[in-house]
């Protein structure tokens, strides 16, 4: 009796990963080995890692059951990947393959038990993945092993053979290649024109979308759309699977062309006619943005003041901001403007009727990423002669259409986001008028697309495809959707309009565009020759540097490093790229986020020019991994130089895809500890930072996912920079692009092109955003950064107000305003009030039952004379010395001029104060012009009376440093006012505990009050936001506003989550705003939309497609699952807890370099920690009077450092040193007990220490706690509780960690002889010195590089 094999259901696809390759090489026999040439796993995992795409099937036990890899070439060493198509062509007759509709396998193999099952998935999922692809391609090249699983003929019956054709030669005995093709694999469903009979279909899938429409117009409207109005002109197509309708499309010729003309840039596409006489050009008379105010359905008068003819041109200056207008002005633009109410549709569903058409006024407002408007060229040919129009008679008779306009039309430049943005809020004026185009329309419009929720929305594509065959003499398809709207997969075949900076309507609306080539063309790319000059020519007519880039196309073709391609459509070109080797490949992988040496020398590629038409933008990484197929390189790199001049000035570095690479994140610069030459050789500092693309073959496969929302960010605070950085370059960058993110600050980013050197001197450096890294990532590329002060929110209109009269609106609003210095009158009157209420004082506040209540009013910032300064900033530093300079040549020869009598006056009790003396020194000031008044100890008799460092020796030393300098000091003296003459303070009125000090003040710098700057505090108080003390967030950042966010030091958690000293300004900033972004993506990704989708529904099943490789969001479940993301917020939950360390470094009077590092939370003075139980120990080195002063917790553990030196030292290398046992340093704590170490700066910059502080160590560190770290320290865990338990007969409760440590049985510092004796039991049991032995080996291998001083492991440890 035979027993029968019970196979366990297929599960889910999903890309394949590395530690995959263990379980892939399982399911390799003996055929699939020899034919794919895969002999052990470094080869599986090669292919994983170079692959263009890599794909698991999984069973429902999440067991890997198949494989699947393929690359852009069929698997033929004798034959260059860039001449495949002549050879298959040649040997095989198959002519129908091409680069752009073939992949070919390069590995399958499956578990024999599910045979035909997976092979198909696997080759469904592909083609679905990829709607262009029509056949995928195997090459056999062994005789004796045609079938990869000896006896299952029937797995491969997908797969049709192609015989070869050699003279001479039996065809059995020659190479085969085995074809699959689409219509086999994965059949299209059935497209037609909808019918009355369809309603009862159509009408269900539909209304999952919008029931709103059922609800205006019954039961039955798609029949009687279609029976009763022949003469509409909206055509409804469905697809059909077994004789019902799944999927709806209705489409219409209805445009209002004029309303699209005045808010989005249409000239890359001719205005969507059929141009039959030039454009009337757009006067650019105006920098202003001019829009309309109010909701998306009601379009209210617009308004505006007198012109302002100061303001300069919308080319020099682009303004992202709506404007408020005054009455009786501008009244004829509502003349033609229809004002009839709309009936409200779902907002959330690609479903809604666009706003298209002749009568809607919706308001739109948005930036697309990387578009330049100034290089869109109008086409001349681009008219009705100029289009011919053919049939290629086929078995999908397909149409395509051949035009000549695309030689000088498309010309799209992709750079950074302009950096002269809006610096200052000017007076609105009148309006640029618009360009207007004439000729017959060419375009229709996508008003409603749906589909059943059993089938995939990828099915859609089949159903575009078919509409142009309705429209033979339109080219366009436009698509207008809400900018909240969930990114579905339709919208990958679309392309980004650009809006106006001026426009009136669509407010808060995205248009799509697809053109005809582009869904049902012929794209290619191939080498460039020298007859395609002239059409070069004409595509560069107005691009920058014109000449320049004709003769890098001219040296190209005779260089032997450079190579130039066209980039083609229906055979015409339509861009240009011009590739070279990456110079000084070593440096740049080094010291930004890459491997440090590539797959092969010589394989980075560098783009130095490419540009192509914004309408073939869906093809846009496709044109990327062509480029590589045809060239020797694996990956590309684009480097753009922020504020750079000449050939390197982002303005003059054309690049059109960059948005379709990877923005690569900068590692910390680490110098070189004990000057290894040889590594100085190989790794170079980069000087200028430069922000870095780039991208591999296996990303070229992924799909660009757009996140349309309109997201304002307030505060370019480091909580804010985190938060941003997150959202581009973080995880999700590879397959997720935020096109609309808005950053609001009063200077813009804080970085300055040129900075003096006394200027970074002043200001402290906390967190990894200096102006080197600022300069390294690319904000300014994707994000619009607006110099504006936010004076008011409006909730229910969803903007922002801005000092000056603009308006930003937004569909996400976070704030991370962070903590200022401020203007000593700050809120001077509220404050006192709080503190003579909190000394018991009756507050005398009125009710807000009784009539005569009026809420409070936050009083005007008062002036700041010129002489005062407030620096919180590094442009506020540079902008603070320039003007100390000009006062100083401006008062120069007078009596108010700078002396001794009349001196530079620095107030305050913080670092910054200190690092202000230094700066002023570093400037030029002399020590004796200069007067410090230190507000300490401070006038709160409750307030802990602790110097700034918290560190008695430290202060010493500084205040000893001061008065060795000469600097005038007065202590325990407070501001209590000034006297000011016209715009400039002359003196300073000081109390002292016995005396009025009168000091006259020349300049002062002021570094006392600190808190959220008092506009955005008004901003706050006055939309309805909770404020106590400060924003108040939940755990999850949320606010009583579901659409604004907060987190940083102006944030405090509710009161009922118990946690008062859990707050925001006691942990790194930087690992708030990280976190931030996480629970932000939670939101508006829409693969994290999925998942908590799904979660959530637990009555209704949505069905995901088995040939999925992405769980995404299906766009009609939009509305569903931000209602479930915000109700999960009810739910309690604790407050996070950060682990990063808080950094601080300064430079302090007298040239003394000073740094601190200690555990997140509220500091807690010196003097309290002493009187701790189990302090750990303290270790203190003072040579040569450079105090280290070094602390450890009871488990040895690296906690706090304090260094005052003055010799210059790293502070990104001993930042590494927070959390690392002292075991990591060769028994360091042994070696300070035996005497062994006087210094330790020398000790910690030895040679053998250069390894520890690189920042890919921290994944040696991983890996060896995944391979074995995590189940020695369950085993700690679990011998802790039962010796715990043993030592304990009563449970011991609200005891803190230190608690339980003293009463057990300790001999040192907290460590449990026994306890440590188990685990070195289980340690050596697991192999432990194994492990880490390997993964070093590994580590020092894969980056030998950049530790040229190690001595190369053992090969054995590699394997």
């Amino acid at each position: 009796m035979t027993s029968r094999i019970v196979r366990t259901p297929l599960g889910r696809l999903r890309l394949a990963e590395i530690e995959d390759a263990q379980f892939i090489m399982s399911l390799v026999n003996e055929s699939v080995s020899k034919n794919f040439r895969v002999f052990e796993v470094s080869d599986v995992i090669y292919l994983i890692e170079n692959c263009i795409l890599s794909i698991c099937q999984l069973d429902t036990n999440d067991t890997i059951v198949g494989f699947l890899s393929l690359k852009d070439y069929p698997l033929v060493p004798a034959v260059s990947p860039a001449a495949w198509e002549d050879f298959v062509w040649t040997k095989f007759k198959a002519i129908e393959l091409n680069a752009r509709n073939s992949l070919f396998i390069h590995m399958l193999c499956w578990n024999p038990i599910y045979a035909r099952d997976v092979v198909d998935s696997l080759l469904k999922s592909v083609f679905m993945h990829d709607p262009y692809l029509q056949y995928i391609g195997v090459m056999k090249s062994l005789v004796k092993h045609q079938l990869l699983v000896p006896g299952q003929s029937r797995s491969e019956s997908s797969f049709k053979h192609c015989q070869a054709l050699e003279r001479g030669v039996p065809g059995d005995q020659l190479p085969s290649l085995w074809i699959a093709e689409r219509k086999e694999v994965c059949p299209r469903l059935r497209i037609r024109r909808a019918v009355e009979e369809d309603n009862d279909d159509i009408v269900p899938i539909i209304e999952r979308h919008s029931p709103r429409l059922k609800e205006l117009y019954g039961e039955f409207y798609i029949s009687e759309l279609i029976s009763r109005h022949p003469e509409s002109e909206r055509v409804l197509l469905v697809c059909e699977h077994k004789e019902l309708a799944v999927g709806v499309m209705c489409l219409n010729t209805q445009i209002n062309y004029e309303a699209l003309e005045e808010s989005f840039e249409l000239s890359p596409f001719a205005g969507l006619r059929h141009l039959d006489r030039p454009p009337q050009p757009r006067e650019h008379d105006s920098a202003t943005s001019l829009y309309a105010t109010g909701t998306v359905n009601n379009f209210q008068d617009l308004h505006v003041s007198e012109s302002n003819p100061d303001i300069p041109s919308t080319k020099d200056q682009k303004s992202r901001v709506t404007w408020i207008f005054e009455e009786d002005a501008f009244k004829y633009i509502n003349k033609d403007i229809d004002t009839r109410p709309k009936c409200p549709l779902t907002t959330s569903s690609q479903l809604d009727i666009l706003n298209l058409l002749e009568d809607d006024e919706d308001e739109f407002e948005y930036d697309i990423v990387n578009i330049d408007t100034d290089l869109l060229r109008l086409p001349r040919l681009f008219t009705n002669e100029g289009l011919m129009y053919r049939r290629k008679f086929s078995d999908d008779s397909k149409l395509y259409r051949v035009e000549s306009a695309y030689d000088n039309k498309y010309i799209d430049q992709e750079k950074p986001k302009k950096l002269s943005t809006v610096n200052s809020i000017f007076t609105p004026t009148k309006p640029p008028e618009p360009t207007r185009y004439s000729g017959k329309p060419n375009a229709f419009l996508l008003e409603l697309f749906a589909m059943h929720p059993d089938y995939d929305e990828r099915y859609g594509f089949d159903m575009l495809e078919v509409a142009y065959e309705l429209f033979p003499d339109r080219a366009y398809c436009v698509m207008c959707l809400p900018s909240s709207h969930t990114c579905f997969p339709l919208l990958e075949h679309f392309t980004l309009v650009t809006p106006f900076s001026f426009r009136m309507r669509f407010m808060n609306q995205t248009l799509y565009v697809a053109h005809i080539n582009s869904v049902r063309g012929d794209v290619r790319v191939r080498p460039a020759e020298a007859y395609d000059y002239p059409s070069l020519n004409r595509i560069l007519e107005h691009a920058p540097r014109k000449q320049d880039l004709l003769e890098l196309f001219e040296n190209s073709l005779t260089s032997g490093s450079l190579s130039s391609h066209v980039l083609l459509s229906q055979n015409q070109p339509i861009g240009l790229a011009v590739l070279g080797p990456l110079e000084d490949a070593t440096s740049v992988r080094t010291q930004y986020d890459l491997d440090p040496e590539a797959t092969r020398c010589g394989t980075d590629a560098s783009i130095l020019a490419c540009v192509m038409s914004p309408i073939m933008e869906p093809h846009g990484r496709w044109y990327l991994r062509d480029l590589l197929r045809q060239t020797q390189y694996s990956s590309l790199f684009w480097v753009c130089r922020l504020f750079a001049k000449g050939d390197a000035s982002p303005w003059r570095n054309l690049m059109s895809l960059a948005s379709f690479m990877i923005p690569v994140r900068p590692r910390r610069f680490l110098p070189n500890i004990g000057g290894i030459k040889d590594l100085d050789k190989v790794v170079k500092y980069i000087a200028t930072p430069f922000a870095l693309w780039s991208i591999k073959r296996s990303l070229t496969s992924m799909s660009k996912v757009y996140v349309n929302n309109s997201i304002v960010i307030v505060g370019a605070s480091r909580t804010g920079l985190a938060f941003l950085e997150t959202l581009l370059i973080g995880p999700t960058s590879p397959y997720l692009t935020f096109t609309h993110i808005t950053l609001v600050s009063h200077h813009g980013l804080p970085t300055v092109a040129d900075s003096a050197h006394a200027a970074e001197i002043c200001v402290p450096k906390e967190g990894r955003y200096t102006d080197r890294y600022l300069k390294s990532v690319p904000f300014y590329y994707y994000v619009d950064v607006m110099s504006a002060i936010m004076i008011e929110i409006d909730r229910k209109k969803k903007c922002i107000h801005f000092k000056g009269g603009g308006v930003k609106f937004y569909d996400e609003l976070v704030l991370t305003c962070g903590q200022q210095f401020q203007h000593p009158e700050y809120l001077k009157d509220s404050i006192t009030l709080a503190q003579e209420v909190e000394q018991g004082k009756p507050c005398n506040r009125i009710l807000m039952d009784n009539p005569k209540y009026e809420p409070d009013h936050v009083p005007p910032l008062p002036d700041i004379p010129n002489n005062v300064m407030l620096i919180n900033s590094l442009f506020e530093a540079n902008t603070c010395l320039r003007n100390l300079k000009r006062l100083i040549s401006e008062t120069k020869n007078t009596s108010q001029s700078l002396s001794t009598e009349n001196q530079v006056v620095v107030y305050g009790d913080c670092i910054e104060a200190y690092s202000c003396i230094s700066a002023l020194i570093e400037f030029g000031i002399s020590p004796k012009m200069i007067t410090f008044v230190e507000p300490f100890p401070p006038l709160d008799r409750t307030s802990l009376r602790v110097n700034c460092f918290n560190d008695e020796t430290v202060d010493e030393r500084v205040q000893a440093s001061i008065e060795h300098l000469g600097i005038r000091t007065y202590r325990q003296c407070h501001y209590d006012g000034w006297s000011q003459r016209g715009p400039r303070v002359e003196f300073l009125r000081l109390m002292s505990p016995l005396h009025a000090i009168h000091l006259p003040c020349f300049a002062l710098f002021y570094y006392g009050i600190k808190a959220i700057d008092l506009n955005a505090f008004k901003a706050i108080n006055e939309s309805g936001l909770v404020y106590d003390g400060g924003l108040v967030v939940g755990p999850k950042f949320d606010t009583n506003d579901p659409c604004v966010w907060a987190a940083g030091p102006c944030v405090r958690y509710s009161r009922r989550l118990y946690a008062p000293r859990e707050l925001h300004k006691y942990y790194c900033s930087e690992d708030v705003g990280e976190e931030l972004a996480r629970q932000f993506l939670k939101k508006l990704n829409p693969f994290e939309v999925a998942k908590l989708h799904m979660e959530s529904m637990s009555s209704e099943t949505i069905h995901a497609p088995s040939s999925s490789l992405f769980r995404f969001q299906s766009s009609h479940a939009s509305i569903c699952s931000r209602t479930s993301f915000c109700s999960a917020k009810t739910k309690w939950q604790p407050v996070m807890k950060f682990d990063s360390p808080i950094v601080v470094s300064a430079t302090l009077p007298g040239d003394l370099h000073y740094m601190k590092l200690r555990k997140p939370g509220e500091d807690v003075p010196r003097a309290v920690q002493l009187t701790l139980p189990s302090q750990g120990h303290t270790l203190t080195t003072d040579k040569r009077n450079n105090y280290f002063r070094l602390q450890m917790n009871s488990l040895h553990c690296i906690e706090s450092i304090t260094c005052l030196s003055k010799k210059q030292f790293s502070c990104e290398t001993l930042a590494q040193l927070y959390g690392r046992h002292e075991a990591f340093f060769n028994n360091l704590l042994t070696r300070f007990k035996m005497n062994l170490i006087d210094d330790l700066y020398a000790y910690f910059s030895k040679t053998w220490t250069a390894a520890l502080y690189q920042e890919p160590f921290v994944n040696l560190l991983q890996d060896i706690y995944d391979h074995g770290g995590d189940t020695v320290y369950d085993v700690v865990k679990t011998k802790y509780n039962e010796l715990n338990d043993k030592d304990f007969t009563e449970p011991i409760r609200d005891n803190t960690y230190e608690d339980l440590i003293m009463a057990m049985d300790c001999k040192d510092c907290g460590h449990n002889k026994t306890l440590r004796q188990e685990t070195r039991i289980f340690w050596n049991s697991i192999g432990g010195e194994d492990i880490v032995n390997t993964h070093l080996a590994r580590y020092l291998h894969k980056n030998m590089i950049t530790n040229p001083h190690y001595a190369m492991p053992d090969p054995e440890y590699l394997k």
